[in-house]
Order: C-alpha cells, then structure tokens, then sequence
C-alpha cells in the first residue's frame, strides 16, 4: 500500500515584496579608486610597483611547473617560489 501525504491548508501569510537596493553612485572625477590605492609607495622619480595579486602568483607558480615538466606533488613549492621571484623582480618585501 502507498503511502498518501495528508493535504494542509493553504497559508494566509502575506509575501513581502523582493527589497531593491539604490544603485551605485557614478564615480566622481579625481576621486581616489581602488586601483589607486593598492600602489605602493616608490622611490621619487620611479614608477608605481603595484603589490603581487594572486592572479599574478599563480601563473608564475603555473609556469615553474610546467617548466618542471608538469610534474604533480610540488605545489606550494611552486608557490612559495614564484612569490618569492616576484617580490625580487618587484623590489618588494616578504
């Protein structure tokens, strides 16, 4: 014999409207973006070393593995070296 589920009435909860939230503001001219900020601070005369993104160690790390040969088990190694090859092409501290 198959089980039957028992029907329930239906609810008389009211639904809240979905809450829209304002859009953003348009940027103002001469204002200080993200972009702007994450530049560290240089030499007078140098140009601006933006900081290491992990975008930007991951395909070093990718490249020292492929230049390995593609071999598994070495990836923070791999890691841990292409870091530390952009800090020193940067000028950068660890």
């Amino acid at each position: 014999m198959a089980k039957t589920t028992r029907k329930t009435e239906p609810t008389t909860a009211v639904k809240k409207p979905a809450v829209r939230r304002p859009k953003a503001a348009a940027p103002v001219a001469g204002a200080e973006t993200a972009t702007t900020r994450r530049q560290t601070k240089t030499a007078p005369g140098a140009a601006p070393v933006a900081e290491l993104t992990h975008d930007a160690i991951a395909l070093r790390a990718w490249s020292i593995y492929l230049q390995r040969g593609a071999s598994h088990g070495q990836a923070m190694s791999d890691w841990l070296e292409a870091k530390s090859q952009l800090l020193a092409e940067r000028g950068l501290k660890a």
